[in-house]
C-alpha cells in the first residue's frame, strides 16, 4: 500500500481512474454521452485486476454457496421436520413465531441483498457491507410504508415489539424554559450554563456536523444548512417544546460552536483525504506483519476521493440542483424530532440513533449519485438517479407522511404570524431573485451572444 501526500484521489470508486478518463474524454467529445458506464450500471464495482490474491476469496460472489448455507439455516431454524405443535401451543406461542418469523424474513432479504443487492461506488471495508446498508434502509422505507397504513396508537404499539418500555408518552424537555445568563442579585446564572454545555447531545451534535461535511463536502452548502435548520427550529417551535431555545443555545452555542467547530473538522478531514494519492497494494505484496496489520487497518479508510464542485451559481438550475441536498436534510432532520413526538420515542432511546447512523451510512453514496446526476448531459436518454439517492429521497418522503398523518390534530395550536410573514417574504424574494436570473441567463444572455459584432 502506497499512500502519499500528492494529487487529489479521484473517486471513492476504485475504478475511478477509468471513470475519470471516460468522463473526460466526454467533455472532449459533445457527440458521447457522459457517465453512460457509472458505478451503478456495473455488476461489480472492483476492478479484477485491482483485487489482490490473498484476499480474492472475500470479493468472490459465492452465491451459490450463499444459496445452500442459507437454505440450510432455514430449515434448521424453522423446524421444518419437527413434530407439529398442538393448536393450544400454537395460540400461546403466536407473539414469539411472529417474531421469529419477521426477523428470519428481514435477514434472508439482507442475505439477498448482500449477494444480490445494487452495487454503490462504496466499496471500503468490503462492498457487502454497503449491499446491507442498502437492504436496511429498504426495509425501513416498507416499515415506514406499513406504519403509514396503520393508526397512531397501532403504530406506537408495534414499536413495542422492539422496546417494551415504548408506547408511554414523555414530555419533551423544553430548552428555553430559563434563558437568563445573569440572574439580579444572584450573579452568573451556572446551572442553566452547565445543563446546556453538558447536555448529553452537545458531542453528538458536534459530530453530526462533521459527517454532514463529509456527505457535501463544499462550506457554502454546510452554512445554508446550518442557518437552514435553526430557522426550522424557529418555525416548530410553537408544535415540538424541543424546538424552544435561547437565542443563545441556537446562535451561539450550536451555529457558531458545535456546527462551526464539527464543520471545520469535517472540512479538514475532507482536505486531508483529497491530498493523498490512493495507490493500494494487497497483502501478499506487504513484507512483514507489522505492514499486513496497518495494510488492514487502513482498509477501513476510503479507497479514493472525489472532491465535490458545485459551481452553484452558474446557472438557475444549478443552483436549485445543488440546494436539493439541503432541503432534504433539512425534512430528514426536522422529521426525527417530530417522529420521536408523535410515535413516543424518548430522546435517548437507540431507534433514534440507529436511524441517524443509517441514514448517514445512506448519504454517503447518495449525495455522490446525486452530484454525478446532475453533473451528467441530459441529452442522455438512459440518464438515472442512482439507486441509493433515489432510496433516501423515498425514505425521507415516507417519513413526511407518517409524520403529517399521525401529526394531524395533535398540534392545536395556530401558526404564529411572524413565521406566516418570515417565510411569505423570503419566498416572495427568493422567487423573483430566480425569475429574473433565468430571464438574464436563458432568453438575454443567448440573444446578446447571438448578435454580431460589428466592426
Amino acid at each position: 500500500m502506497v499512500r502519499s501526500a500528492g494529487s487529489p484521489g479521484n473517486a471513492e470508486d476504485p475504478a475511478s481512474d477509468r471513470l475519470g478518463k471516460d468522463i473526460q474524454s466526454h467533455r472532449l467529445d459533445p457527440s458521447v454521452s457522459r457517465f453512460t458506464s457509472t458505478v451503478t450500471e456495473r455488476q461489480h464495482p472492483l476492478d479484477p485486476d485491482q483485487i489482490d490474491p490473498a484476499t480474492k476469496f472475500l470479493y468472490t460472489p459465492h452465491t451459490i454457496t450463499g444459496l445452500i448455507v442459507g437454505f440450510a439455516i432455514l430449515l434448521i431454524t424453522s423446524r421444518t421436520f419437527n413434530p407439529p405443535v398442538p393448536p393450544l401451543a400454537v395460540r400461546d406461542n403466536r407473539e414469539a413465531t411472529v417474531r421469529h418469523g419477521l426477523v428470519a424474513a428481514a435477514l434472508v432479504y439482507l442475505g439477498y441483498s448482500f449477494l444480490q443487492g445494487p452495487a454503490t461506488s462504496m466499496v471500503r471495508p468490503h462492498p457487502g457491507l454497503w449491499r446491507i446498508i442498502h437492504g436496511i434502509v429498504t426495509l425501513y422505507l416498507l416499515v415506514l410504508v406499513f406504519i403509514l397504513f396503520q393508526n397512531v396508537n397501532d403504530a406506537r404499539s408495534y414499536l413495542q415489539f422492539l422496546y417494551p418500555n415504548l408506547g408511554v408518552h414523555l414530555p419533551e424537555r423544553a430548552y428555553g424554559s430559563e434563558c437568563r445568563l445573569v440572574i439580579p442579585g444572584k450573579g452568573i446564572n451556572w446551572e442553566v450554563i452547565k445543563a446546556t454545555l453538558f447536555d448529553e447531545f452537545v458531542v453528538a451534535h458536534t459530530l453530526g456536523w462533521w459527517g454532514k461535511a463529509l456527505i457535501l463536502r463544499n462550506y457554502l452548502l454546510l452554512w445554508i444548512l446550518s442557518v437552514g435548520f435553526e430557522l426550522c427550529e424557529l418555525t416548530f417551535q410553537h408544535m415540538l417544546p424541543n424546538f424552544n431555545e435561547c437565542w443563545w443555545d441556537s446562535w451561539i452555542l450550536d451555529v457558531a460552536v458545535c456546527n462551526f467547530g464539527g464543520l471545520l473538522a469535517g472540512m479538514a478531514t475532507v482536505r486531508w483525504f483529497d491530498s493523498l494519492e490512493y495507490n493500494w497494494e494487497g497483502l501478499s505484496k506487504q513484507p512483514n506483519l507489522v505492514a499486513k496489520a496497518k495494510r488492514s487497518v487502513w482498509q477501513f479508510s476510503p479507497h479514493s476521493w472525489d472532491s465535490f464542485h458545485w459551481h452553484i451559481f452558474s446557472s438557475p438550475m444549478r443552483c436549485l440542483e445543488s440546494l436539493a441536498p439541503i432541503i432534504f436534510i433539512l425534512i430528514a432532520e426536522v422529521n426525527a424530532f417530530f417522529l420521536k413526538f408523535i410515535l413516543w420515542v424518548p430522546p435517548l432511546n437507540p431507534l433514534n440513533t440507529y436511524r441517524l447512523v443509517l441514514l448517514f451510512a445512506m448519504a454517503l453514496p447518495a449525495v455522490r449519485e446525486w452530484y454525478l446526476f446532475i453533473e451528467s448531459d441530459n441529452s442522455d436518454l438512459f440518464n438515472k438517479l442512482g439507486p441509493s439517492a433515489w432510496l433516501a429521497c423515498a425514505v425521507v418522503l415516507a417519513e413526511t407522511l407518517v409524520c403529517v398523518k399521525f401529526g394531524r390534530g395533535m398540534f392545536p395550536e395556530p401558526w404564529p404570524p411572524r413565521v406566516l410573514w418570515a417565510w411569505g417574504s423570503f419566498l416572495a424574494v427568493f422567487g423573483t431573485f430566480m425569475a429574473v436570473w433565468s430571464v438574464r441567463h436563458y432568453l438575454l444572455a443567448p440573444r446578446a451572444s447571438s448578435k454580431p459584432k460589428t466592426a
